[in-house]
């Protein structure tokens, strides 16, 4: 009986650390929750509005040039960066890069499309965007509008991001506020990449609509991811993109081009993508934290204007994507 006794109390003991680690893990988790998404956008936009306006007031009345206002800007927003960088280190995520080097081009003007399976995506792309230098505090996001009338979306709000939903009926005049907004932004605060998800929203979220868009064409479905929509990087490249006539002016006018289209491509482990929740408790499918990032690097292609043939060139990509997600090698 004593021995069952002291079995007892063993296993009370156990019990009793692991609940007490449990805790302390939500606790964490709870912490990075609330400076990711309140307290982190709240000192940006303290910063923004007590600092860099009164900055951007004293450049304009004394006519100074306004890299110095955008300097500070991107600055700020590499900081708001790290932070993510450092949230994603907390939950255990680790990224492993392949294919073409970003960092030969971190600095110049680019389109950058990435599949999307997961909010953990968002720390992934940060992650490896950390160690670009000059890339993090220039990037243009746009993004599904969930997040907009929060501290957080106020914060991406200011710093130029641009939000975009709306579904199909209000496409045209989404497509058409967003194509201004790259006009009225794009190269007045110096932005260098633009970055989007192609596909719209969320690989779970976007499911059925692959299943019926398959069935409407008549073609197979993608498993790890849907086709493309191309609507926002057609926008990009119309406004942003070489122009035929005269390939160092962008379409938009006497202003200098996006000159790149970089592919990326998100793996996880055996295609099984982390809760975000889950990963904030670091609890990943088979305890497997590992994110694998592919980019692949290409020039913008006149022929791109057309975009039918920028969409032909996508699903090609994609189907690409399925392909590597799944370890095929033809």
């Amino acid at each position: 009986m004593g021995v069952k006794m002291e079995k007892s109390s063993s296993a009370l003991e156990s019990n009793s650390t692991m609940d007490l680690r449990k805790m302390m893990t939500i606790v964490g988790a709870f912490y990075w929750f609330i400076m990711t998404v309140i307290v982190v956008p709240v000192g940006c936009l303290c910063t923004l509005f007590l600092v860099l306006y009164p900055i951007m007031g004293i450049v304009w009345l004394l006519g100074l040039n306004k890299q110095i206002f955008n300097g500070i800007e991107h600055i700020v927003c590499q900081y708001a960066n790290d932070h993510w960088v450092s949230a994603g280190q907390y939950t255990g995520l680790t990224i492993t890069e392949h294919g073409d080097d970003i960092t030969e081009i971190a600095d110049s003007r680019a389109l950058f499309l990435c599949n999307h399976l997961g909010l953990v995506d968002h720390f992934c792309l940060m992650t490896a965007f950390w160690d670009k230098k000059g890339l993090t505090g220039k990037y243009m996001w746009v993004i599904f509008n969930i997040w907009k009338w929060t501290p957080l979306g106020a914060m991406w709000t200011t710093h130029g991001n641009f939000f975009i939903n709306g579904g199909r009926t209000k496409r045209d005049e989404v497509l058409r506020e967003f194509g201004q907004h790259l006009r009225n932004n794009y190269w007045e605060y110096d932005y260098g990449w633009v970055v989007m998800y192609p596909e719209g929203s969320r690989l779970y979220l976007v499911k059925e609509q692959e299943r019926k868009f398959a069935e409407k064409m008549g073609i197979e479905p993608f498993k790890h991811c849907s086709h493309p929509r191309t609507g926002a990087a057609h926008t990009t490249l119309t406004v942003c993109g070489k122009n035929p006539q005269d390939p160092t002016k962008a379409n938009a006018g006497d202003l200098p081009p996006m000159e790149y289209v970089i592919d990326c491509t998100l793996g996880y482990p055996k295609g099984e993508v982390v809760d975000i929740s889950k990963a904030m408790l670091g609890e990943w499918p088979n305890d497997n934290s590992h994110v694998a990032v592919h980019y692949s690097i290409h020039k913008v292609k006149p022929e791109w204007a057309d975009e039918a043939k920028l969409k032909e060139w996508l699903y090609q990509r994609y189907a690409e994507k399925v392909r590597d997600i799944q370890g095929d090698p033809k």
